[in-house]
């Protein structure tokens, strides 16, 4: 694991273990949110003044025209993360490429 990835751990909390609160007092913030929430629906008395907000995620289609615009960044062939056996063929392709430009030029 690389220093970067320790160090992005150490700064959130609850996900490293110096961080993370107690597990006692993790279980009672969660009762108390829950006990809210139970209050909060026992006491609704119309649907709509709890409605949630639209997810953003959902499988509802969207109109085109309504869609952000999106660019679409192009891959590259990265050497340095292939392995020697999986790039071969593409070698071999350049290299039978190079030699019929040579043939085609003489």
């Amino acid at each position: 694991m690389s220093v970067r990835t320790r160090e992005n751990r150490r700064r959130r909390p609850g996900v490293a273990a110096v961080n993370r609160p107690p597990r006692f007092d993790r279980r009672v913030e969660h009762r108390r949110v829950r006990r809210a929430a139970h209050v909060e629906l026992s006491q609704m008395t119309e649907p709509e003044d709890l409605a949630l907000p639209v997810p953003v995620n959902t499988s509802v289609k969207a109109d085109p025209s309504e869609r952000p615009e999106r660019t679409v960044a192009r891959r590259r062939f990265k050497v340095w993360k292939t392995k020697d056996w999986k790039r071969r063929s593409t070698n071999r392709a350049e290299r039978a490429a190079t030699y019929e430009a040579l043939l085609k030029g003489a």
